[in-house]
């Protein structure tokens, strides 16, 4: 028999029959096995799933410039400009707004509505929707949640950490808050910048006065707090010394990926110039211990600065090369939801952001 022939005593040929696929071998243990040409296309088929779901950004021309009272959901906007590496990659300068994408959700109501923009971390979009943005606008917020690797065409950069930096999404941010600022059922005086760990230097950085004359045009509106969970301090530059909103920081004791105690020294130096910011440092708890369901987990695999403590010129560089940092950034690190600590980091945001986003006079 040639190949692929059945038996002629055996079952009519499967391609005689509307819909079938005669490449398709029988099914073992719960495992589809493809043949041929028929793999080929299944192949085919599953590249095109994945296409779709990771989009393909439009060009900045094609992008809203503004939103109207219906648009929510995936939306594509641009970055406040962008923030690149120099040709010897020494440094950042600014360049080029980049086209990246978010998701607008609300509360019930009509609004308008303070709003909390949500950072992830490295490895995209995670906890900050399944953790906190059904909690948020449960308590009367709308949520953006902006994801800072789709339209660059990134799914993670925690196993490559020079890939995209948390500085480097500065602009992200701030492009964010122009968008949502456009839309008639957002309160433009109460806007929250909150990010997770990659996200939370980049929040720490957005809380610069720095990044705020940088990006905010006169005239528009600007955060009015930012809050950053487990965020790495140990990398210092002059810009953080300067604050232009409340910062609240929220960290674990267990933390060996962004450990606590740089982020307690900056706060302390912050409070000790007059400026508001605070941080809570969580008992018993890792990096991640918010991520719901997260089980204890080493990754030997991820990018680390743990142990470095170095000192910038500036938020833009010049960045040590590898072999300046003299051995300090290492692999691995130790990520675990804790209860405990989630459930109290909860309460005490929800707290926070009930202050700090209080309703002022017009």
């Amino acid at each position: 028999m040639g190949p692929g022939r059945r038996p002629r005593d055996g079952p009519r040929r499967r391609r005689d029959r509307p819909g079938a696929r005669p490449d398709r071998a029988p099914q073992k243990e719960g495992v589809t096995i493809f043949r041929g040409e028929a793999r080929t296309r299944w192949l085919l088929r599953f590249a095109l799933v994945v296409f779709s779901f990771a989009g393909c950004a439009p060009a900045l021309s094609d992008v809203k410039p503004a939103l109207s009272e219906t648009d929510s959901g995936n939306l594509w906007f641009a970055s406040a400009r962008s923030l690149v590496r120099s040709w010897d990659q020494s440094r950042l300068v600014l360049g080029a707004p980049v086209v990246i994408s978010g998701e607008l959700r609300f509360p019930p109501g009509a609004g308008p509505f303070p709003a909390v923009i949500l950072a992830h971390g490295c490895g995209g979009i995670r906890t900050p929707e399944l953790g906190w943005g059904p909690l948020l606008r449960e308590w009367g917020y709308a949520t953006f949640v902006v994801d800072s690797f789709r339209g660059r065409g990134l799914t993670e950069v925690c196993t490559n950490a020079r890939t995209l930096t948390g500085i480097q999404r500065i602009p992200d941010a701030y492009g964010a808050l122009r968008i949502i600022a456009t839309h008639p059922r957002i309160d433009t005086r109460r806007v929250v910048l909150m990010g997770f760990s990659h996200g939370g230097i980049l929040t720490m950085g957005a809380s610069t006065v720095w990044a705020k004359e940088t990006f905010v045009p006169a005239g528009q509106s600007a955060f009015r707090a930012f809050v950053a969970f487990y965020p790495s301090c140990n990398f210092a530059y002059p810009e953080r010394q300067r604050i232009s909103a409340p910062v609240r920081i929220h960290t674990g004791e267990l933390d060996d990926w962004t450990p606590a105690g740089p982020c307690v020294s900056l706060a302390e130096i912050l409070k000790g110039s007059g400026q508001d910011a605070t941080i809570t440092v969580y008992p018993a708890a890792h990096h991640g211990f918010d991520s719901i369901g997260l089980t204890f987990l080493y990754r030997p695999d991820v990018d680390s600065g743990a142990a470095c403590n170095l000192q910038l010129a500036s938020i833009l560089g010049p960045f040590p090369s590898i072999r300046e940092t003299g051995g300090c950034l290492r692999k691995g690190a130790t990520v675990a939801w804790n209860p405990d600590a989630a459930q109290q980091a909860r309460r005490n945001v929800r707290a926070q952001l009930a202050e700090l986003l209080q309703e002022r006079g017009r």
